[in-house]
């Protein structure tokens, strides 16, 4: 059954999943919801306001920071 979903999606055309696109637990990116410092999800180019990341898994605060900062320019 595998093999014949795997072809069809090749007949299909169909783009193989990306891992990439795969969000990380809050757990495995090391999420908190304070700051570090003056670092905080606000000012991180992976922020999606106004609750959101494209990079970890629920509900954000805007206050918060994980190991996956990556500040704004």
């Amino acid at each position: 059954m595998r093999l014949m979903l795997l072809g069809a999606a090749g007949l299909l055309d169909l783009p193989p999943k990306s891992f990439a696109s795969e969000k990380l637990s809050k757990q495995q990116a090391q999420y908190q919801d304070s700051p570090n410092g003056i670092q905080m999800c606000t000012a991180c180019t992976l922020f999606v306001a106004p609750h959101a990341c494209t990079a970890v898994d629920g509900d954000i605060s805007p206050n918060g920071w994980c190991k996956l900062y990556a500040m704004a320019d």
